[in-house]
């Protein structure tokens, strides 16, 4: 649930969901204006180029499930 990328450059990330719980339908990045559906069992490429260092939170559409991705320089 912990991603560390660099800061400036293009990151492909990949979320494969595999708990059928409809929670985790959605992935939502609010820092990087994400709000991605993730169908069951099934990769959804995102690609984000962060500008600033610092920690980003992600969750599911309902706050259960959540990690973060750490930018550094």
């Amino acid at each position: 649930s912990s991603i560390t990328i660099a800061n400036g450059k293009p990151t492909l990330l990949t979320f494969l969901r595999k708990d059928s719980n409809s929670c985790l339908e959605e992935l939502i990045i609010p820092d990087f204006q994400i709000k991605e559906y993730l169908p069951l069992n099934t990769p959804v490429a995102i690609t984000i180029t962060p500008h600033k260092s610092g920690i980003f939170p992600y969750h599911c559409a309902m706050h259960m499930f959540s990690g973060t991705i750490t930018v550094h320089l």
